[in-house]
Formats: C-alpha cells, structure tokens, sequence
C-alpha cells in the first residue's frame, strides 16, 4: 500500500511541477523575456530556466524567490492554481494590472519624445474623464 501512495503523490507533483512550469513560462513570455534574460536577471544559468519551465527540476523556495524577484512578482503569483472555483484573491487581480503596466512601459520606451507627449494628453484625458 505505502508505494501505491508514494507513486500517486509522486504522479500528483510531475503534474503540479507541469503546470508551475507552463505558468513560469507565461509569466516569462508576458514581461517579453527571453529564457536567457529571465536567467540573468536572477543570477542562473539559461538551461536551468528551460528546466523549471519543462518540470525536470523541482525548485526551492529560494530558487522561486529569485524567479519571482526578476519578473517582479510575488513567489504566490509563481504557483498554479489549486483548481478550485473561486475567486482569484485580489492580491492576483492586482499583479495581473501591474502585468498590464509593464506591456505599456515596454512600448513607451520605443516612443520619441513627441509621441510620448501625445500619449500623456491622451491618458489625462482619459484617466479625468473616469472620476
């Protein structure tokens, strides 16, 4: 009985370290990093990176933080959903707004001066007609 348990638990994690991968890796694609620069940014080699996103390593705590760190995002943001129903927390709801903000910046940095003139009038404009 007692290999029966540890196979299942065993089996439960490869799926659990899956989805932590594939989660990793969107939150990656989403700030526009590449493996490599994800992996400088928190001080790993590029392949260890590849590793956490295909599940062929199970990561520590510390090595989640650095990963967080890098994406500036909390290390629960880093985690799976348990698969449950309910509402997402509002801490998540945030991160996903401050994801947003960082597309932005992304492309506001490509802007010349001009431009960036033109996109502040429009965000006051639209940011007073809210209130």
């Amino acid at each position: 009985m007692g290999k029966r348990k540890s196979r299942a638990k065993s089996a439960a994690a490869a799926v659990y370290l899956g989805k932590l991968g594939e989660k990793l890796k969107t939150l990656r694609k989403s700030h526009g990093l590449s493996q490599q620069k994800l992996a400088a940014k928190a001080g790993f080699d590029y392949r260890y990176v590849g590793f956490l996103e295909q599940a062929r390593i199970n990561p520590t705590i510390k090595t989640l933080e650095k990963v967080a760190r890098a994406l500036g995002v909390h290390v629960c943001d880093l985690l799976p959903d348990s698969g449950s129903k309910d509402k997402r927390p509002d801490s998540i709801k945030l991160n996903e707004r401050e994801l947003l903000q960082a597309k932005i910046m992304r492309n506001l940095h490509k802007a010349d001066y001009r431009r960036l003139k033109t996109i502040e009038k429009l965000v006051n404009v639209t940011v007073k007609n809210q209130g």
